[in-house]
């Protein structure tokens, strides 16, 4: 019983997140005498490599991201992982000794497993995709990827080319737009390439590559499950009464940099729950975007960001640069009693995830919301969003039309409805 209590005290955890993970290998491997225990998601497959393991369990399964065409959003689910990756998993055994691979599921299951992963192709979003071929001069877009070797599905296909037509990239007859041309030569999300572009444009443009840089590669906010409340609270501050994750990201990033300056960094990353390795890959990224919004011409690297963030400080135009880049994932929010409910275009009523900044938002200053993406999990979520005003939607967000009733004008086929004295309709589309 001494022997076992001994053991529990010399208990050593470590958290290996995807951005540290290189770092620890070494030092958590080291020491023969040490008996490990390795908790690892599908990146233990190839990613990282252990020497020692001698016993694998498998539980046949990986959170995989797929994409539900009929209802336009990303999934993370639990799914069966294929006999390759199965394959990967037990291979993670007896590298350099004899080892075993134990798994939790019957022969039966393993059989009607799919030999490998889908390919990407038929799992993501396919804009980045449509605009290449359109760059490239190969025709219809649906016709070129029919002739693919694993064709992805034609509503997949659908939603893409109305989302760049949306967006303002291509034209009703699927051709380029002068938008379309220059979101084809930025190796970007084409939403994200737009709020890039509109950022420079307005001025703005400071704001535009901290947000488009998380956007990009990942929230620098981290969320430890035992000091969760001390996490949100932190996160809450940084955004203030903006009602924006967005804000918070950006507040958090030039709140860093400051440290950075006097030599705080680490402490200020410990005491913000925020990863210092992800807020210096979106330093890195922000100077890779700025470089190539001058390679196109729209800004002169030797004048610097400054030159075009005359209204950086601004979170209304910061907003509405927001809208522009994120249109037309445009949510309403709607009084239900004493809380409000929130509806999207494609899917109807969705829920804020409980990460967000706005989550328990009891009431909304402005009618509107903008987000990153929407995510099903157990609900439908959505991730990272900012509230914005009408004006910034009418301003910033796709095309109008007039209203089939005569009054008014409408977006997104008439989802959005708008009501204003005529001159003020006139004055807007104009």
């Amino acid at each position: 019983m001494l022997g076992f209590l001994a053991f529990l005290l010399s208990l050593a955890v470590y958290l290996m997140v995807k951005v540290c993970v290189s770092k620890l290998v070494g030092k958590i491997m080291s020491g023969k005498e040490l008996l490990k225990i390795v908790l690892a998601t599908n990146i233990a497959e190839s990613s990282i490599t252990i020497d020692d393991v001698v016993y694998v369990i498998d539980c046949g399964k990986a959170k995989e991201t797929s994409y539900d065409a009929l209802n336009k959003l990303a999934c993370l689910l639990p799914s069966w992982i294929s006999k390759a990756s199965a394959h990967q998993r037990r291979g993670r055994a007896g590298r350099v000794q004899p080892g075993v691979c134990y798994r939790l599921y019957p022969k039966v299951i393993h059989d009607a497993m799919p030999q490998f992963q889908l390919p990407e192709i038929l799992r993501t979003p396919l804009q980045e995709l449509c605009l290449t071929i359109k760059s490239l001069q190969l025709g219809a877009v649906a016709s070129f990827l029919a002739k693919s070797l694993q064709p992805p599905d034609p509503l997949s296909v659908k939603n893409a080319i109305e989302l760049l037509k949306t967006i303002g990239a291509l034209d009703d007859l699927e051709e380029l737009t002068y938008l379309g041309r220059h979101l084809c030569t930025l190796p970007l999300d084409p939403n994200i390439g737009k709020m890039l572009l509109i950022g420079s444009v307005f001025q703005c443009l400071d704001p535009a590559l901290t947000i488009a840089a998380a956007l990009a590669y990942r929230n620098p906010f981290v969320l430890p499950i035992d000091r969760k409340e001390e996490a949100d609270a932190v996160k809450r501050s940084f955004a203030g009464d903006s009602c924006s994750d967005h804000i918070a990201l950006l507040k958090a990033f030039e709140a860093w940099k400051e440290a950075k300056r006097s030599g705080r960094e680490r402490s200020f990353c410990w005491e913000n729950f925020l990863s210092p390795m992800t807020l210096k890959m979106m330093d890195d990224m922000r100077n890779q975007f700025f470089d190539l919004l001058s390679d196109i011409g729209f800004v002169s690297k030797t004048r610097g960001v400054k030159a075009y963030n005359h209204y950086g400080k601004d979170l209304e135009m910061v907003s509405a640069v927001l809208c522009a880049g994120l249109y037309p994932n445009v949510i309403q929010c709607k009084r239900r009693g004493k809380r409000t409910a929130f509806y999207t275009k494609d899917v109807g009523k969705v829920d804020i995830h409980p990460s967000s900044v706005n989550a328990g938002v009891q009431q909304f200053p402005l009618p509107y919301l903008v987000y990153s993406e929407k995510v099903k999990t157990a609900s439908i979520y959505v991730r990272d969003s900012t509230n914005i005003s009408d004006y910034a939607l009418l301003l910033f967000g796709g095309s109008l039309s007039p209203s089939n009733t005569g009054e008014g004008i409408e977006m997104l086929a008439g989802y959005l409805h708008f009501s204003a004295p005529k001159r003020i309709i006139e004055l807007i589309q104009c």
